[in-house]
């Protein structure tokens, strides 16, 4: 048994809308439909194709046959829908999320125009959903939880895990198996999928940048610096980090540390960039992917190797646009987990001044006050 728990990289902005919509569905199932007891309900308010109606096409993506349903729906949502929020903005998410949605529900009535079937779930929207992240996200993995005489975690790209999820579950049965469909509408789910990816592949031009953070839009790329050593690598007590497993060679210089980070091995990337600093060597990473790799580590709880990352990164772009992020989040490190309040201050009234973005630079002026400035 295969069960998608999680995807990485992921964007560092709050996804309001995608709660919003798993938070209607939910609300939608227990209170409007008592948790799938008032059949009415679905009578009433699902989509029929035999006889559509623009109305019904939109309310049947609300509902769900049962709890199974919901949830199954809501995973995948939840998963994928927080990083395709990202790009596409907010007003932007919500309207791809319905627009594929409806495609969806108007495919599956066209492949099946005779159905007096009720069709009605959220599968079709999250289908356009995976489509749009497909397209903007083909190098994200998916966190995988294998339930196979053991249970164990397994990472897969993106676009493997949900390809091979279309193929299999929907596109072979849609086209070999119209008779047992299984009370699944596979129409839609295709409709839907292949709406998200045209509407992405239009978009793209326009999407946000993909960054950790707001404050990496409109980074200014500055010469890269011959690697020298940082002094305060010398001295600062919470270097350490971890080493590959298994004893796999990390990495040996920033060549081999880049391509490892853009080719999706970002964990054999981060451990090759973190060995280096604790031997003193400050790599000549571009001004993104570095800034990237140590928001990663700091993300995955690897405190003492982000806090050598980030001032690795201010040691090499001293004057980048995103400095104020590096300054952040050495400063939160030396805060909270290093309790060195003294240290944590500067780089936290940098962040503060400097950064571009406010949300960042509002929470380093809270941390400011709760250290005492």
């Amino acid at each position: 048994m295969l069960i998608p728990i999680g995807d990485e990289p992921n964007e560092h902005r709050t996804p309001w809308v995608n709660w919003a919509l798993i938070a209607t569905n939910v609300l939608v199932f227990v209170l409007v439909q008592k948790s799938g007891r008032d059949e009415g309900i679905v009578e009433r308010w699902a989509y029929v194709p035999s006889a559509p109606s623009l109305q019904t096409a939109f309310s049947s993506m609300f509902l769900h046959g049962d709890w199974m349903h919901l949830l199954g729906n809501m995973l995948f949502l939840w998963i994928f829908g927080d990083n395709v929020e990202a790009r596409l903005g907010r007003l932007g998410y919500l309207a791809a999320y319905l627009a594929t949605g409806l495609v969806a529900t108007v495919v599956h009535g066209v492949s099946d125009p005779s159905s007096a079937v009720p069709s009605l779930g959220a599968s079709g929207a999250i289908s356009g959903v995976q489509g749009l992240y497909v397209v903007a996200f083909p190098r994200n993995r998916v966190k995988l939880l294998v339930w196979f005489y053991v249970v164990t975690i397994v990472y897969v790209k993106a676009a493997w895990v949900i390809g091979l999820w279309f193929v299999l579950n929907d596109l072979v049965p849609f086209l070999f198996d119209r008779t047992v469909l299984g009370g699944v509408a596979h129409g839609a789910h295709l409709g839907g999928f292949a709406a998200g990816l045209l509407l992405c592949l239009v978009l793209r031009p326009f999407l946000r940048a993909s960054a950790p953070a707001a404050a990496l839009v409109g980074a200014r790329a500055a010469p890269p610096r011959p690697a020298t050593r940082a002094p305060w690598v010398q001295t600062d007590p919470y270097g350490g980090g971890r080493t590959l497993s298994g004893g796999t060679r990390a990495p040996t210089d920033e060549v081999d540390v880049l391509g490892m980070w853009r080719a999706g091995r970002w964990e054999a990337a981060a451990d090759g960039l973190s060995a280096m600093l604790r031997e003193g060597r400050t790599p000549s990473l571009p001004e993104t992917d570095f800034l990237r790799m140590a928001l990663w580590l700091e993300e995955r709880r690897r405190f003492a190797d982000a806090l050598q990352a980030f001032g690795a990164f201010l040691e090499v772009y001293p004057s980048s646009r995103s400095a104020g992020l590096a300054h952040f989040g050495r400063g939160i490190l030396l805060s909270r987990f290093s309790h060195d309040a003294a240290a944590a201050r500067p780089h936290l009234e940098a962040a503060a001044r400097y950064t571009g973005d406010a949300t960042v630079a509002a929470a380093a002026a809270r941390e400011l006050e709760r250290i005492g400035s």
